[in-house]
């Protein structure tokens, strides 16, 4: 009887160990890592939605938007403690994108185009896994 409680024990408290050391590592960098929908209710009208392709080449960011089927090119995204900061221009427009990751699957941030902040939510696009 003694032996059963001792197990459970164990394997409770080293599940529980495992959950916070995976809590504790919070977000990496390989986590922004991905294609994303994002929103912009308050931008100009056609620029309130589109995707975002962000990808890692060595340890530096970059990002491709689609916004109404154009793309734009992200050269460097930089990283500073928990925010991403890039710099790009919209049809002449230089924009000024601040983000943080919310969760796993969000990040949210402010757009500046010329002294207009627009908040900006990214929604990760989950590829659905096929069951066999």
């Amino acid at each position: 009887m003694m032996k059963t409680n001792m197990g459970k024990v164990f394997t409770t408290l080293l599940c529980m160990m495992m959950c916070l050391s995976l809590y504790a590592q919070g977000f990496t960098p390989d986590m922004v890592v991905g294609l994303w929908n994002f929103s912009a209710p308050n931008a100009p009208y056609g620029y309130q939605e589109g995707t975002c392709q962000i990808k890692k080449t060595g340890e530096n960011l970059s990002a491709v938007f689609t916004i109404s089927g154009t793309e734009m090119t992200v050269k460097e995204i930089k990283k500073e403690s928990n925010t991403y900061k890039c710099n790009f221009y919209v049809d002449g427009t230089y924009v000024s994108l601040i983000f943080k990751q919310e969760d796993k699957n969000q990040l949210v941030g402010k757009a500046n185009a010329e002294g207009m902040v627009i908040p900006i939510t990214f929604t990760k696009i989950i590829k659905a896994v096929q069951a066999r």
